[in-house]
């Protein structure tokens, strides 16, 4: 579980987003992946961490829980519904003895030989791909939309409002949410209707989600970026804002991260 805070900086309980690089691309060495989900409620909050520990047991890989300091320090009402247990898939990797099996079991991550490491980086790799199937997302306002934000987390409730501020004022905006970080929900970007003339990302971080985004716009249509870092949390207003700008191609193409504090 990673609590995000407004950083880099000593006791600032703030919320901030700057994790992101470290949470979906960094962390430790090797060539390895993990699956990282972001919530944006206290109720998600123990929805996805139940199913952070099923992922984690059904490939046997970390996942990462991304929060910030507005979800860590919130109080909201939750339901806790009593679910059936999934059926736990089997182990025979496990080191339970060898009764009833005739064989041993070792679990070892040294590998001196380089063919010998590369093998099991490539039988990784291939378990990494298939976890891409697990892309999570919300959409919000999609069809017809001719900006569309993206935004995950706290933000991307404050970035709901904006857009229905947006759309208040004339511009057909939607909303894509990421509730997977890695794997990035690149898919949720085919669901973009053909009238969608930009992206908007915006983030409590200097940019960094904003470049999975341009990797899964392809090149396709301009991307722009929104942000406020240090702790700041942009407000409805501001993002309203930044919407508008990015419809009416007033930013000539460079990134909206001046704006001044506003009220919500």
């Amino acid at each position: 579980v990673n609590i995000v805070r407004g950083g880099p900086g000593v006791g600032n309980i703030a919320p901030g987003r700057s994790d992101s690089f470290r949470a979906t691309r960094g962390g430790g060495h090797g060539d390895y992946r993990h699956i990282v989900l972001a919530p944006s409620s206290v109720q998600e909050i123990i929805d996805l961490m139940g199913l952070a520990f099923d992922l984690a047991d059904r490939y046997r890989n970390p996942v990462m829980v991304v929060g910030d300091g507005i979800l860590g320090q919130m109080m909201e009402p939750v339901e806790l519904t009593e679910e059936e247990p999934p059926v736990l898939p089997a182990k025979p990797w496990a080191t339970i003895g060898t009764g009833g099996r005739g064989r041993t079991n070792i679990i070892n991550s040294l590998y001196i030989v380089p063919e010998e490491l590369e093998a099991v980086n490539r039988r990784l790799a291939a378990k990494y791909a298939r976890m891409q199937e697990e892309q999570r997302w919300d959409t919000y306002r999609l069809d017809g939309a001719e900006v569309v934000v993206v935004a995950y987390g706290t933000m991307a409730r404050i970035a709901r409002a904006a857009v229905d501020r947006a759309c208040a004022r004339g511009v057909a905006a939607g909303l894509i949410r990421p509730v997977t970080l890695w794997p990035f929900p690149r898919r949720a970007f085919a669901q973009v209707g053909p009238g969608a003339r930009c992206f908007l990302a915006v983030e409590m971080s200097a940019g960094q989600m904003v470049e999975d985004v341009r990797l899964a716009v392809e090149g396709a249509r301009p991307v722009h970026f929104y942000g406020r870092t240090g702790g700041v949390v942009p407000s409805v207003r501001e993002v309203a804002e930044a919407i508008i700008k990015v419809a009416g191609g007033a930013t000539g193409g460079q990134d909206l991260c001046q704006a001044s504090s506003a009220d919500v």
